[in-house]
């Protein structure tokens, strides 16, 4: 498209993100058509405000988003690292492991096509800071009325052992090997759950980033579904895993088609209690990309695994059950679904 820039550690120019962003969405049609970059039509229209039965909406606006343009340099970019996952609960209560196998050998992991194109576009890398250290994570852009939602993992929009919200959030779609060739959204607000801000709860460990520019309206988005029976249910999921390394380095958008495990509801969970996938390789980077199913429908996130702690987990990746907490950071964050979608009752 003419505007890349490289991020990652390479050479490249001042880094303008917001400059960036703004070039891309108010690009000619003719450019974004070269690009792959979807319309998917007009807003959907308003809905009522769901009420949080689970618990409540936290949020922080973020005042000032062009603070990141001149936080953002080569060097902390270069830097991040991928934000660490929860702890996870004192026991496990799903199906028996199978014997561990390494990441090179997974079944079922596999690299999506061209990320400036459709659907891969819209699962894109996360930077933020919390105080002076930079981290990454993964998200992905969700249908909603205002066309600026991102949904990603509690732990990536707010830090637990500083109890506040991180900062200097942008979004990366497109994000490859140091690269942002369609360039790079700011945050102007952040939400988490309640349970997740004030218990760390994993069962609840769901964000929702809102940008400043309506980047569904060029790259597309995914769309969002609540209350879904997991039993039985295959799953795709996309992120930027940075571990196990190898095969991972978080440059790379990865892919692994899994199906439903069952549930963790060790010791520290609380209900609705977090789902498994499996096989399903990707650790820390990996953190808030979305699971994909019924072909474009986005039911939870990436949030924590046991690899680390327990081997023979390799390949189990756990991630919230999306109900009422999921449909209230949704909807109090601009979130619409359009007419034909239903919220489906398990």
């Amino acid at each position: 498209m003419g505007h890349t820039s490289r991020v990652g550690g390479g050479i490249f120019g001042a880094i303008a993100l917001a400059a960036f962003l703004m070039a891309i969405l108010i690009s000619s049609s003719s450019t974004a058509s070269a690009a792959g970059i979807v319309d998917l039509g007009s807003p959907p229209p308003k809905v009522s405000k769901v009420a949080a039965n689970s618990g409540q909406v936290v949020s922080e606006t973020v005042l000032n988003p062009r603070s990141a343009d001149g936080f953002w340099t080569p060097e902390r970019l270069a830097a991040a690292k991928p934000a660490e996952m929860p702890t996870p609960a004192d026991s496990l209560d799903i199906p028996k492991f199978a014997s561990g196998a390494s990441a090179s050998a997974a079944t079922g992991d596999f690299t999506p096509g061209n990320v400036t194109r459709f659907p891969q576009v819209v699962h894109g890398k996360i930077f933020f800071s919390v105080g002076s250290d930079t981290y990454s994570c993964s998200g992905t852009i969700i249908d909603s009325l205002n066309r600026n939602v991102i949904f990603t993992a509690g732990h990536c929009v707010f830090d637990q052992s500083t109890k506040s919200f991180v900062t200097n959030l942008i979004f990366i779609p497109g994000y490859e090997n140091g690269n942002a060739p369609l360039g790079v959204g700011n945050a102007v607000k952040l939400f988490t759950t309640s349970q997740w801000a004030n218990q760390g709860a994993n069962s609840y460990d769901m964000g929702v980033v809102v940008l400043d520019q309506p980047a569904e309206s060029f790259f597309g988005a995914r769309q969002i579904a609540f209350d879904l029976n997991p039993k039985g249910r295959q799953y795709t999921l996309y992120g930027y895993p940075s571990r196990p390394n190898p095969p991972y380095n978080g440059e790379v958008l990865q892919g692994c088609h899994s199906a439903f495990a069952g549930r963790d509801n060790g010791g520290g969970n609380i209900t609705p209690y977090p789902i498994a996938a499996h096989p399903c390789y990707m650790q820390q980077g990996a953190s808030g990309g979305g699971w994909v199913t019924l072909g474009n429908y986005v039911n939870s996130v990436v949030s924590y695994g046991y690899c680390d702690s327990l081997p023979s987990s390799c390949g189990y990746i756990f991630g919230p059950y999306f109900s009422n907490a999921a449909k209230s950071l949704y909807v109090n964050a601009g979130g619409s679904p359009r007419p034909t979608v239903k919220v489906l009752k398990a």
